[in-house]
């Protein structure tokens, strides 16, 4: 009984989801219904586990300019589940006005003594619902204007973006919400290169905070500036709600470079018919104590069943004869059998819930090596009408392409210790000097086809010794010009390319002295500032001294300045206020002082195994030390990474 009196004063419950896609096929009338259905179970969970607030980490609706259907109904399902008299436990500590600017009382809405509001709805928004149009408004300002959901991390100004955290209290747990929304990929980088991104941390003085952070942006690697690393974002953070990516990782995965935890729970509809959707869907319960939390992954049961297979027919031509006259058939016959084996198993994933859609999602992928081996895929997916939700496009063709490995010059050891030996005999080795001995000593099979040495050496200079990040870049691409420049004066065969691009690297001296006068002519792009955030988007490092913070902002942290320094002695910002509900509800709030401590308390049996991060320089006793003595923090178990993404 006192574990639950416990529970309840001092554990923040909060409900974690992400990627709802409100409206995704509302005109489809098989599938029409489906984000609404998840969306109302979510709801439902919520109510169910007596959460203090849902959190969504973005699209929300899957159009920036969602129809009239699509906007009734979230409304409907919004005031039926989040509307209420159910006290709210939540104490507001920090600058409301700065965290809802564009709200109408720019007041968190359970403070709003207009509304009644029993579940807070915290959410930013993601490339899907971001704001467009006249007076650049997303459809979350209107659910925020409303009094439903309480809309944060908007950015303002492009040029700098300062992100300021929402405080939150109950009983002896202290949140620091930070909500960065949806901003293109590409401009980001650029923002986290300049040191751009600021981040407000509340003081320590008021007592132990943990360190929450939502995002919707690219987390697996998709190119140059076209995701944001982790390793971007700060230490001091504890833990990171992903948005965007659709593949279900509800578990806490570790990153040991910042030694936070990244949460990403996924979409609760599918969008696309790729093999990540198809994973369980799940939401997560979040239990934060102090600097302790808990994530209890919740499976959706009204998400409608999706099998995905993917066959080779390479692998099966010995037992089916694919490369006789009749192989469009006979490969039809073994879709005909994958595809009841299929169906079999999404009959496996229905549940009991009265609302969970009955007809499957199927994606065959058939890999194929000759055209004779199709067959017509929407004809075929006919047959199917009334036991699939997906008839027209249930099999899809897909080439297989056998990317032969060209061939590889062998790179000589031997040549090379000889260049670097005579080197160091001079006064100093210069690696360009290495280089440029290296191809005029190798043999004739060994040299490069068709950059010359001199404009590989040149490169190496200006990259190693002048620290030019963009040196490979620039001399590449006007490598490149000169070459087709070349070529078209020429104007050779098809055959004699190759021994044409050949007399072009011999020509190395005048291609040298060509890329240097171009250089000087259009110069390079400015380097970046920091060269930890420099190779984590894939850049070369800059020796340059970091750009510290001016003294005038010392309330703030640059991602790209962020050291353990900072983090253990944080620079004191503006003191929280605390905003009364002018209504006494909520008997929970200030109940206990500011900043109370847990230090010296033996907290009672409650079953809650948790990660944990904790300043060392400050440390208070975890919840598993009080209980039983043993560390709590564990490492979550690999998972299988699918790329899924509502961009794919």
């Amino acid at each position: 009984m006192a574990s639950e009196q416990y529970e309840r004063e001092n554990i923040i419950n909060i409900m974690l989801a992400t990627d709802n896609h409100l409206g995704y096929c509302e005109k489809d009338p098989i599938r029409g219904n489906d984000s609404f259905i998840a969306f109302e179970e979510i709801l439902e969970l919520a109510v169910e586990k007596d959460v203090d607030f849902i959190l969504l980490g973005g699209d929300l609706f899957h159009d920036a300019t969602p129809s009239q259907n699509s906007l009734h109904k979230c409304i409907k399902l919004l005031r039926q589940y989040t509307l209420g008299d159910r006290p709210i436990s939540i104490e507001f500590l920090s600058d409301q006005s700065l965290a809802f600017h564009d709200a109408l009382n720019q007041t968190v809405n359970y403070e709003d003594p207009n509304v009644n509001v029993s579940i807070p709805v915290f959410s930013i928004h993601g490339n899907h619902d971001d704001p467009i149009g006249f007076g650049n408004l997303s459809a979350l300002n209107i659910l925020a204007t409303t009094g439903l959901i309480n809309y944060f991390g908007r950015w303002t100004d492009l040029s700098q973006v300062d992100i300021n955290p929402i405080l939150l209290r109950k009983g002896e747990t202290q949140i620091a919400l930070y909500g960065l929304s949806h901003i293109h990929d590409n401009r980001l980088c650029r923002l986290f290169q300049a040191g751009k991104i600021l981040m407000e941390q509340p003081d320590e003085s008021t007592g132990e905070w943990f360190n929450l952070m939502v995002i919707h942006q690219n987390r697996v690697d998709r190119g140059r500036k076209n995701h944001i690393p982790e390793e971007a974002l700060p230490d001091f953070l504890d833990l990171i709600l992903w948005g965007h990516e659709h593949d279900c990782r509800v578990e806490p995965e570790v990153n040991l470079k910042k030694n936070f935890y990244v949460t990403q729970p996924g979409s609760s509809v599918a969008t696309s018919l790729a093999e990540g959707e198809s994973l369980p869907k799940n939401v997560g319960i979040l239990q934060v104590l102090n600097k302790q939390f808990q994530i209890k992954p919740v499976p959706l049961k009204t998400v409608r069943p999706f099998i995905f297979e993917s066959i080779t027919l390479s692998e099966f031509s010995d037992d089916y004869g694919f490369d006789q006259a009749d192989a469009a058939e006979r490969v039809q016959n073994l879709a005909k059998e994958k595809m009841e084996e299929m169906i079999k198993r999404a009959e496996e994933r229905l549940t009991d819930h009265p609302n969970q859609p009955k007809l499957p999602l199927i994606r065959l992928r058939i890999i194929y090596n000759d055209e004779v081996q199709m067959f017509n895929a929407i004809r075929f997916g006919q047959q199917y009408n009334e036991r699939i939700a997906n008839p027209a496009d249930a099999v899809v063709f897909k080439k297989l392409i056998k990317k032969t490995k060209s061939e590889t010059k062998d790179f000589d050891k031997n040549v090379m210790s000889d260049a670097f030996k005579m080197e160091q005999n001079e006064n100093e080795t210069k690696v360009e000097d290495v280089v440029d001995r290296y191809f005029d000593e190798v043999d004739e099979d060994k040299k490069l086809q068709v950059i010359s040495s001199k404009v590989l050496s040149e490169m190496c200079y200006r990259m190693v010794e002048k620290n030019d990040a963009n040196a490979a870049d620039a001399i590449l691409q006007l490598y490149q010009e000169l070459a087709v420049d070349h070529l078209m004066s020429k104007l050779p065969s098809e055959e004699a390319i190759d021994d044409e691009l050949k007399l072009f690297r011999d020509n190395g001296a005048e291609n040298h002295e060509k890329i240097i006068k171009l250089l000087e002519e259009r110069g390079t792009t400015k380097k970046v500032r920091n060269e930890e955030v420099d190779s984590l988007f894939g850049l070369s490092t800059d020796k340059l001294s970091e750009k510290k913070a001016p003294a005038s902002r010392k309330t703030k942290t640059t991602i790209e300045d962020i050291d353990d320094d900072d983090i253990s002695t944080p620079p004191t910002p503006t003191k929280p206020t605390t905003r009364g509900r002018g209504r006494g509800r909520g008997a929970a709030r200030g109940s206990r002082a500011r900043g109370a401590s847990t230090s010296g308390r033996v907290m009672p049996q409650l079953d809650i195994s948790v990660g944990s991060k904790t300043n060392t320089s400050t440390r208070q006793p975890t919840l598993l030390d009080a209980m039983n003595q043993k560390s709590s923090r564990t490492r979550a178990p690999p998972k299988v990474v699918y790329e899924i993404s509502d961009s794919d």
